[in-house]
């Protein structure tokens, strides 16, 4: 197919732009699916004009959601639920946990699993039998947990900007019910975008989880097609900070040493969320 140049705008004044040869692309029932490549980037998932994953890199992205939270608690991870986490990216690194009892995705668009299952990298994970899909609302099926009394260890909550069916995604009503289905100890973690870019963000995402949980950190990851340095949002339930991992774990990006370092934030961070600076 012929190359095209794609262009995701990362502030009003402010795009990146890739040549892309087109692959696929379709209107879901609720978003705009792009599946292209890039020479540089490889293979590439674009969802309403915003690069969501790309082959090369997508691993920090993943590692840095997984296995923090992981291996964060104090105790080998039995029970994850994901929201979100279509493309399976955030499965495969949960997966790779031989504790790991039982996995819940909760994803709404149907087509962005099918896609990425058949054209993306992560096929395999969707066929682990420690996996459960669910398809549909991520809010809704958090409160129908909450009500059925139903806990996880870890939940990993990889939704896109607060816009359209997201927003709920990002309001406090739901994080009181991710609080509510979490074990006493466990832990909850968040995207909270790139503060060059969206700072207000990262401090709504720290002000309405404090309202819900104890102890609330903030840790960071270089996500190059993201924009740069990413912020990530992680409380836990018994007010433990998260910020020592238990044991060692290897993956491409994360150790257990750059696990400790990923807390150490840039002084304006400290000042956007009203977080203390460790001196």
């Amino acid at each position: 197919m012929t190359k095209k140049w794609f262009y995701e705008k990362h502030s009003p004044s402010t795009v990146y732009g890739y040549e892309i040869t087109p692959v696929h692309e379709e209107k879901t029932e609720y978003q705009h699916l792009q599946i292209a490549d890039n020479e540089h980037f490889g293979r590439m998932l674009i969802l309403d004009n915003v690069v969501q994953t790309t082959e090369k890199e997508e691993f920090i992205y993943h590692e840095m959601m997984s296995h923090v939270p992981i291996m964060g608690l104090d105790r080998p991870v039995q029970s994850v639920l994901i929201i979100g986490g279509g493309d399976g990216g955030i499965l495969e690194e949960c997966l790779k946990h031989e504790s790991l009892q039982r996995i819940t995705m909760v994803d709404i668009d149907q087509r962005v699993i099918e896609l990425s299952k058949e054209m993306l990298f992560f096929s395999d994970a969707f066929e682990d039998p420690r996996f459960e899909l669910i398809v549909g609302d991520g809010a809704a099926y958090v409160a129908s947990e909450e009500a059925q009394n139903r806990k996880f260890d870890v939940i990993i909550v990889d939704s896109p900007d607060p816009i359209g069916p997201a927003k709920v995604l990002f309001e406090t009503p739901f994080y009181q019910s991710i609080r509510n289905c979490l074990n006493t100890d466990g832990i909850m973690v968040r995207q909270a975008g790139v503060p060059v870019f969206q700072a207000p963000e990262l401090k709504e995402a720290v002000e309405r989880v404090s309202r819900c949980f104890p102890k609330v950190e903030v840790y960071r990851g270089v996500v190059p097609v993201y924009g740069g340095d990413m912020a990530f949002v992680i409380a836990s339930a018994d007010g433990r900070s998260c910020q020592n991992p238990r044991a060692s774990f290897k993956g491409n990006y994360y150790n257990k040493s750059f696990h400790a370092a990923a807390f150490s934030l840039p002084t304006w961070w400290y000042e956007l969320t009203g977080l203390t600076m460790d001196e």
